[in-house]
């Protein structure tokens, strides 16, 4: 199986992942479709509140490779884990602002230290998400 195989396999995987544990939390949950869709999940809350839940997924411990946008109140990422081994995916959940944020701290970090920050290959460190883990509280309720 190719690289593009499996990444492709991960993202579908964690985006069902996702809408499975937003509906075991009472969300009501809808996958987009297509090739450009404006978020991987249309969501509404418990309480009626729409919001947008964008995915990435990956299966190894590596960098978070998130694209600049300007933050939405109504738009959430999870990243997700998904093991090889069949373990359980590890969620981290914020919000569009927070990640945002997340990504400029890296961008000024790494441009500290003299390095080269290439925008279009931009997002956080694995360990950034860490603190994210579980937050689901984050979402609308």
């Amino acid at each position: 199986m190719s690289n593009q195989s499996k990444r492709y396999q991960t993202q579908w995987a964690t985006q069902f992942y996702v809408g499975a544990e937003l509906t075991r939390r009472g969300y009501l949950v809808s996958l987009t479709l297509g090739n450009a869709p404006v978020a991987d999940l249309l969501v509404v809350s418990p309480n009626k509140e729409h919001f947008t839940v964008e995915v990435k997924g990956q299966a190894t411990r590596n960098f978070w490779l998130i694209q600049r946008g300007n933050p939405r109140e109504a738009l959430f990422f999870v990243l997700v884990y998904l093991p090889k081994n069949n373990e359980s995916p590890k969620y981290y959940i914020m919000s569009s602002s927070e990640l945002m944020d997340e990504r400029e701290r890296y961008k000024n970090h790494i441009e500290s230290k003299g390095g080269k920050y290439r925008d279009d290959m931009g997002g956080i460190n694995w360990s950034t998400a860490l603190k994210h883990e579980n937050r689901w509280d984050k979402l609308p309720k």
